[in-house]
């Protein structure tokens, strides 16, 4: 079978081969009309060029180069959480004698032009997403012959390599452990319950409360905006307030935790004798709130590894059917948890 080459797709749009290194190469420093753009890019498509596997020598040669593919908005590498699943991949990437390359994609999902470069070129032999997911680019890039495996992703995806947490659990051991305590009204802090990921989260705090005989009512279900300190500390300044009977809340990750033992703090609710919290993810600050934090601990830099370990596998064999792995969950207890107040156990 004939490679296509640059100047098959340069023939076929009618244009100059420098024109369409420029626009393959996404040159902004020079002036190329939209027009142009889109049709070298459709004719590229079409051809299913992809300069760098000619450049490596022919289809079918390994590049022994793995991709990881985030959302540049999201800030994977500085999140508490992200940070420690990517460095997970670095580490076992490189003890599996591969490269990694980084890159990212942009808010919205156009198709073809839309693809990262290292998927349009192929210049890797699998990759790796971590967090948002569009489910039309992981199926693009599957339709590549491009191996894909998504961390933590959201949506969910359909025919798609997973790696994920299990959150059912996580929310169950949350309120076991409270309930135990003697807690009755526990309430449930989050957001984003889009994501399956914070859904499951949900229902294994339900699912819970039904086995200890606990009403998980609507009222006990706070929203708040963003996962992050401020947002949580703004709601619980108003669910403490409003709701003195409740004295537990298990919220769906730390940092929302932490803003909660501030707003604790400021309310005069003393944790724990009067509030216990429990946390999710375990990242390094729940060490360090006043007081350290309860919470469910997630084997961060082992769910990249994952990643890596199921991404090779389906390299080594690509007719393996799609799977769903998940990370074990351990809680760890600190000291944002105690006994329910007696009157709340009476």
């Amino acid at each position: 079978m004939k490679h296509v080459t640059i100047k098959d797709v340069a023939k076929a749009a009618g244009v100059s081969i420098t024109t369409v290194s420029f626009v393959l190469n996404r040159r902004a420093d020079m002036v190329i009309s939209q027009a142009v753009q889109r049709k070298v890019m459709a004719v590229a498509e079409k051809l299913d060029y992809h300069p760098s596997a000619l450049a490596a020598g022919l289809a079918g040669k390994r590049t022994r180069n793995l991709g990881v593919i985030f959302y540049l908005e999201d800030q994977p590498i500085s999140n508490p959480f992200y940070s420690f699943v990517i460095e997970g991949v670095v580490k076992e990437t490189l003890a599996q004698g591969f490269n990694v390359y980084f890159s990212y994609m942009e808010s919205v999902y156009k198709g073809y032009p839309s693809l990262p470069k290292i998927v349009r070129e192929k210049n890797v032999d699998g990759i790796l997403v971590i967090g948002r997911c569009d489910p039309k680019m992981a199926a693009d890039t599957k339709n590549r012959k491009i191996p894909i495996v998504a961390i933590d992703n959201f949506p969910r995806l359909k025919g798609i390599d997973t790696i994920q947490i299990d959150n059912r659990r996580g929310g169950a051991l949350a309120v076991e452990h409270l309930a135990q305590l003697g807690h009755k009204q526990i309430g449930f802090l989050g957001a984003g319950l889009d994501r399956p990921s914070l859904q499951e989260r949900l229902e294994g705090w339900r699912s819970e409360m039904h086995k200890f005989g606990l009403a998980p009512t609507s009222d006990l279900i706070f929203k708040v905006d963003q996962l992050t300190f401020w947002e949580g500390y703004g709601r619980a300044k108003e669910i403490l307030k409003d709701r003195k009977e409740v004295t537990a809340l298990f919220c769906v990750n730390d940092e929302v935790a932490a803003g909660v033992l501030r707003a604790a703090r400021e309310i005069g609710r003393k944790v724990p004798q009067d509030l216990s919290v429990v946390g999710f993810d375990n990242i390094v600050m729940s060490n360090y709130t006043d007081p350290p934090l309860t919470t469910i601990s997630v084997a961060k830099e082992y769910m990249g590894k994952m990643g890596v370990n199921r991404l090779l596998q389906m390299i080594e064999n690509e007719d393996q059917k799609a799977v769903r792995l998940e990370v074990p969950i351990e809680l760890v207890v600190r000291e944002s948890t105690a006994k329910a107040p007696t009157r709340a156990r009476g």
